[in-house]
């Protein structure tokens, strides 16, 4: 049993394993709808993912620098930023002007995070990144396999923003504590009330799926998934799990499996 459980947090741990979930995990659920309503669109998905990966991988090597204080690999970061314009170009081919312009704002965002002036540890950092990557990008996956984008989405992925949110405090008080800078008075606020905002943040995802559950015909099954992935918290707040630096991974592949089995809720 150790032997399982310690290979589970080996994979929950594995870097490259989070770089591959972390697109999916922004795709899945709007992609998964929106093949509901009309048949699927497999190369743009997949266009979709490879665009993610790449701005992904940039948006990596910017928040490492930013924490670390190292040189920038400028020549790795100019072949990932074409490599998501070449992606971007070809999503204007396969669908319009319109997905291709807010993917190019979303890309522009991700370099925005950081210069000229960096929202890493912030209060906006909580207010911009759900809004842009689970709303925006969840409706920019759910437009390309459906054409179109219905208002009651906006309702249906609270559930993903909350997580989101709660995975991003989980990884601002561990930068916070890590910080060799003097703390901004919102950190202060982070450290004083972690222990609040740790179990607040957890519970709120999925008290709003509950909900969600009320008004699906959800199968037994789904329902049940989505119940045992409560359980893949529980290292997050032991003390020993808090002070390992890998944390941001855990919590990626977390994110994926927590948006799989919330996507399987909506099947009928």
């Amino acid at each position: 049993m150790l032997t399982i459980q310690k290979q589970f947090m080996n994979l929950m741990h594995n870097t490259f394993l989070s770089m591959l979930t972390a697109p999916l995990t922004l795709l899945l659920f709007g992609a998964w709808r929106g093949t509901t309503f009309n048949g699927p669109n497999y190369l743009l998905l997949f266009i979709l993912y490879l665009f993610l990966l790449f701005s992904h991988a940039l948006e990596r090597l910017l928040s490492k620098r930013e924490h670390s204080k190292r040189k920038l690999p400028y020549k790795m970061i100019l072949v990932l930023g074409f490599l998501s314009i070449v992606m971007l170009t070809i999503i204007f081919y396969l669908s319009n002007i319109v997905l291709t312009a807010v993917l190019f704002l979303y890309l522009i965002y991700l370099i925005l995070q950081f210069y000229p002036y960096s929202m890493a540890n912030t209060f906006y950092e909580v207010m911009l990144q759900p809004f842009f990557k689970v709303l925006i990008l969840s409706s920019v996956s759910f437009f390309s396999q459906a054409n179109f984008i219905p208002l009651q989405l906006q309702y249906e992925v609270l559930p993903m923003i909350l997580f989101h949110i709660f995975c991003l405090i989980q990884v601002q008080i561990k930068n916070t504590i890590y910080s060799n800078q003097p703390n901004s008075y919102y950190q202060e606020l982070l450290l004083e009330h972690s222990n609040f905002l740790r179990m607040t943040t957890f519970l709120l995802p999925y008290a709003a799926g509950i909900l969600q559950i009320v008004n699906l015909n959800s199968p037994l099954w789904a329902i049940s998934l989505f119940g045992l992935s409560i359980l893949m918290v529980f290292p997050l707040f032991k003390r020993t799990f808090q002070n390992d630096l890998r944390i941001e991974q855990y919590l990626t592949n977390y994110a994926f499996l927590f948006t799989l089995s919330y996507s399987l809720l909506f099947l009928v």
